[in-house]
């Protein structure tokens, strides 16, 4: 789901190196080590911001609460960060990343000219790259004056894992992203079945993940019965049956994401929606087809056709971002790998009866699948 991120995210970001140590960010820098190697090139340079930061944040532990941070990542020696902040931040950032270099003080004309001292021989050096789709242009031509005729980007993502298979550790993380959502998901139904608007009610969610240190909460809210969903307007006291809600939120580097369903009187769509879901999960097995999965759970929704929002899929891989690939939908040829967690939304609409999604995260596991959270019941159904 695209969604609208916080101005400033005030989250809890400090990195625990009980559960992610040192060794951890070793394995996965081993793999820009590989490119490197494989492709000659001196260092990589990693971009992030508030909005888009899943790259930096996987190889780093950090997010930027404002603007932009940069890594480098050399093939020889220790990474650097520059963090877009004022010097008075700094204690508060350095305890973000394991990276022990972490600067400020951005200077618009030096640009990035002492980070690139050192790593510059005779000709033409590359350096690859990692979220440079994201950034600004004025960073980006900051960058290109530093490089002067001495470096040349080459972009890097496309030749990262399409599929990263989750560590323990790491899958442990998402567990609790898994909770975190599944507590506010359930104080969104709360508030709402006691009598609160439906943007009243997200609030409610977001504020339960707060109280518990999430990093990050984004919600979208129905106003129109469930036919579509939006950021939130201020129409707090509001109060549409059905209500239709998304909740995402990021705990630990890890996101997790549900779909809130509930109306006031028994409602067909949500049954639908409910019989896609459980048909999507029994397919949810490893070597599965990702157009198998997405054919049980549609026919399972007829006569109703799918919700537009979720933009003609069922679901897709979800970690250190929203979306992590591996789309479900009708024309995928891709196969279910054990290691990837799924975010599975299945929903309907019709307009008499407004809109319904439900949805559950599963972890895929040589033995099946895991799930690890749902969308709350919805009683009066």
């Amino acid at each position: 789901m695209r969604s609208v991120h916080p101005a400033i995210i005030i989250g809890s970001y400090g990195w625990d190196a009980d559960r992610l140590p040192r060794d951890e960010f070793q394995l996965r820098i081993s793999e820009l080590n590989r490119l490197m190697d494989e492709r000659g090139w001196k260092a990589m340079l990693i971009h992030g911001d508030a909005r888009d930061h899943g790259l930096l944040a996987y190889f780093t532990n950090f997010i930027p609460r404002l603007r932009w941070a940069m890594a480098l990542v050399p093939r020889h020696g220790e990474p650097r960060l520059l963090i877009s902040m004022s010097s008075r931040d700094m204690p508060a950032m350095k305890p973000m990343t394991w990276i022990a270099d972490v600067r400020t003080g951005w200077d618009w004309a030096g640009g990035f000219d002492q980070w690139l001292a050192g790593l510059a021989d005779e000709g033409d050096v590359g350096l690859g790259t990692i979220g440079f789709d994201v950034i600004s242009a004025d960073l980006f031509r900051a960058v290109e004056r530093s490089l002067g005729n001495r470096f040349h980007l080459d972009d890097a993502t496309p030749l990262l894992p399409r599929e990263r298979r989750l560590r323990p550790r790491e899958l442990s993380l998402t567990r609790d992203a898994a909770l975190a959502v599944e507590g506010a998901a359930a104080a969104i139904l709360r508030t709402w079945r006691a009598g609160g608007g439906n943007e009243a009610a997200a609030l409610a969610g977001e504020r339960e993940a707060r109280a518990k240190a999430a990093q990050d909460v984004r919600t979208l809210t129905s106003l129109d019965r469930g036919l579509s969903v939006s950021p939130f307007q201020g129409r707090l006291a509001e109060r549409v049956d059905p209500l239709l809600a998304y909740v995402a939120v990021q705990d630990s580097g890890f996101w997790g994401e549900l779909f809130v369903s509930a109306s006031v009187r028994p409602n067909p769509l949500r049954e639908r929606a409910e019989a896609g879901l459980a048909a999507a999960l029994a397919a949810m097995v490893p070597g599965a087809l990702a157009r198998d999965i997405f054919a049980r759970a549609t026919g399972a929704m007829a006569p109703y056709p799918l919700h537009p929002v979720l933009s003609a899929s069922i679901g897709r891989r979800i970690g250190v971002s929203l979306d992590e690939g591996g789309v479900l939908q009708s024309a995928s040829d891709a196969r279910l790998e054990p290691g990837s967690v799924y975010a599975l939304h299945v929903g309907g609409i019709d307009p008499a009866q407004g809109g319904a999604i439900v949805s559950a995260m599963v972890a895929l596991t040589p033995r099946g699948a895991e799930i690890l959270c749902r969308s709350p019941s919805d009683q009066s159904g």
